[in-house]
């Protein structure tokens, strides 16, 4: 098993070795550093939209296609494979935080939209505007995450949970079982 800080390093990039879909929690939190990334380049995307409007449309671009496959592949890896087998293990409380992180997701999905729109539009200020909300919350459900999900995720996930967790990941990206 691994340790939360170092779940945290290897998606900060400072391991590298561990963030293979093959550990599945790591990949989890491997992804969520992806994410933050990509939420920083769309801020700063935002900072010379009206400047560098091309260079910034493309890095924008960029990071849409990434919230498209592998985004929406990571909130499948949660929501399929991951929140299903915690649900029955858990106290009221923590099953109240699954459906938390599952709203989450929606609202995520509702300012993605707003954010596609207004890149669409072409109008910087309600880029910034987007990118601010849309951030902000991915900020936040990551950070709860990064600190509880996975906590209660090492306390009750046994092997076997975990060996079928990798296999449906791999299943969904189409990789075989190695």
């Amino acid at each position: 098993m691994y340790s939360v800080e170092r779940l945290l390093r290897v998606s900060r990039g400072e391991e590298g070795a561990g963030s293979t879909i093959d550990h599945p929690l790591e990949h989890l939190v491997a992804c969520h550093g992806r994410i933050e990334e990509r939420l920083a380049t769309l801020e700063r995307a935002g900072a010379c939209l009206e400047s560098r409007t091309a260079e910034a449309l493309d890095a924008i671009q960029s990071c849409l296609r990434y919230f498209e496959t592998s985004g929406a592949l990571h909130t499948a890896d949660e929501e399929e494979s991951v929140f299903p087998r915690l649900r029955a293990r858990l106290s009221p409380t923590e099953r109240a935080e699954i459906e938390m992180l599952e709203m989450q997701h929606r609202d995520a999905e509702q300012l993605y939209t707003a954010l596609k729109q207004a890149v669409a539009r072409a109008d910087a200020a309600q880029y910034r505007a987007a990118v601010e909300r849309f951030a902000a919350l991915y900020r936040a459900h990551i950070a709860f995450e990064n600190r509880e999900l996975i906590r209660v995720a090492r306390r009750d996930l046994r092997p076997a949970d975990l060996a079928a967790i990798t296999r449906e990941m791999k299943s969904r990206r189409g990789l075989h079982r190695s």
